[in-house]
């Protein structure tokens, strides 16, 4: 006999805005190992059709490999638009600046305006996730000196591990737009972004031991070159997921092995999906 499904108290779609469907089921066991019994998780995965949305054709993409690739494939996922009322929250998996995190904002509180019982709902992505979640892990104050009452912010950056050459200026001026504001510099507590040179696809057809070699010379790169202790990574693609060992052995290699344990690895799907079941359960 079949037994009843148990019943969720909030439902979050996870919107892969790529036509992979290979890339769609591996988020699916990281977001199962939550174990989050009263959170029920749907997919959602870009039609592999040619679309036609605010005039523009959009062809289907079936790897996010630029950011002028990542604004089109918001306009390829348009249909998503049509199942808010069905969710409580969304997350964006790719791991960029994408459009479609805003587009889905502005829908649901335009349609909050018109209807006050559409009710509550949560969108982030997994870009925005890995960033607050990084800064709230290394961001601390002390005591200047021991014994003294001035203060001061710990000296801790973060970085990000990603695919491509293209995604290193891309996501640079994500982050600093992010923190600081568009056109207001740099960010301070940023340690910047080193790459495999292997797309999002890549990472899953090139021979392992490679693909290993890579993700740890990109890590190695990233805290060698950085002037302060990088206290946290986050890995710069939905694609990564699971690759968080290869991270960690750029991190021994680059600190030794005690310190490399120090440096947090963030799972931009795990830090979205948490970010979005908090906001449900405390109904910010």
């Amino acid at each position: 006999m079949d037994l009843p499904e148990p019943a969720h108290s909030f439902r979050v779609l996870v919107i892969n805005p790529n036509t992979s469907t290979h890339m769609t089921e591996a988020l699916k066991p990281i977001l199962e190992r939550l174990n989050y019994s009263d959170v029920c998780f749907k997919y959602f995965t870009a039609p592999n059709d040619t679309v036609t949305v605010q005039g523009r054709v959009c062809k289907p993409i079936a790897s996010i490999n630029s950011g002028e690739e990542s604004a089109e494939s918001a306009l390829n996922c348009w249909s998503v638009l049509g199942l808010l009322d069905q969710y409580d929250a969304f997350l964006v998996a790719c791991y960029s600046a994408h459009p479609l995190v805003g587009v889905l904002r502005q829908h649901i509180w335009d349609a909050q305006k018109t209807n006050p019982a559409f009710g509550k709902k949560y969108v982030t992505g997994i870009f925005e996730a890995s960033i607050t979640a990084s800064l709230s892990l290394i961001s601390a104050f002390d005591f200047v000196q021991p014994g003294q009452l001035q203060k001061k912010q710990v000296d801790e950056a973060f970085g990000i591990v990603t695919t491509g050459s293209a995604w290193k200026e891309e996501l640079s001026k994500a982050v600093a737009d992010m923190l600081n504001g568009a056109g207001h510099g740099s960010a301070s507590r940023f340690a910047g972004v080193e790459t495999t040179g292997l797309t999002a696809v890549q990472l899953h057809t090139t021979a392992w031991e490679e693909v290993r070699r890579r993700i740890i010379d990109a890590t190695h790169r990233l805290l060698g070159n950085a002037p302060n202790f990088v206290g946290a990574i986050c890995l710069g693609c939905a694609g990564m997921a699971d690759m968080e060992e290869s991270v960690r052995e750029g991190c021994i290699q680059a600190y030794g092995q005690i310190e490399g344990h120090r440096v947090k690895i963030i799972d931009g799907v795990v830090a979205g999906a948490g970010t979005l079941v908090t906001a449900c359960k405390a109904g910010f």
